[in-house]
């Protein structure tokens, strides 16, 4: 289990923004491996990123660890198999659910439901507006698309015409 009393999904929330950082700032990862750094400071440095995304503390061995072993450049890649661990040891699937305007705390819960009995999974969303959909609604994970827009109707009365 990863992390299992310790790993929710606030703090998946949290490792992703941890990974969408490092996966910007990839020379953080070579600071770590610089060996006029001690020990002592890069615990330090591992203990500061810890708190500043405020990740779980049981990272930072694993994470001592990968640097201690000249391997910081895998840290990213670790972070992203305990997201993934995560999804499945708790049956989830990520969703972008797209509108053309705001929907309502209600209207989310409505259509995660909705996600959840089709897929027999539970759903973690993240909600945007989308102005490009005209009107509608886009449900999007890794392995499904469902779209009910104007911009569809649109493309799809395109495609006749041609």
């Amino acid at each position: 289990a990863v992390f299992p009393q310790a790993c929710t999904l606030a703090h998946v929330n949290k490792i992703k923004i941890a990974l969408n950082f490092l996966k910007k700032n990839k020379k953080i990862l070579l600071l770590l491996q610089l060996p006029q750094i001690d020990d002592e400071g890069k615990k330090a440095m591992i203990a500061d990123f810890i708190s500043y995304f405020a990740l779980p503390e049981e990272l930072s061995t694993t994470l001592f660890l990968l640097i201690q072993h000249n391997r910081a450049f895998f840290i990213p890649h670790v972070l992203a198999w305990i997201i993934q661990l995560y999804k499945k040891q708790t049956n989830s699937m990520e969703f972008k659910i797209k509108s053309s305007h705001a929907l309502s705390d209600q209207q989310i819960e409505n259509i995660k439901r909705f996600l959840s009995k089709k897929l027999n999974k539970n759903i973690i969303s993240t909600s945007l507006v989308d102005l490009s959909l005209i009107a509608g609604l886009r449900l999007e994970s890794n392995k499904y698309l469902w779209e009910y827009s104007v911009r569809k109707q649109i493309q799809e009365l395109q495609k006749l015409e041609k």
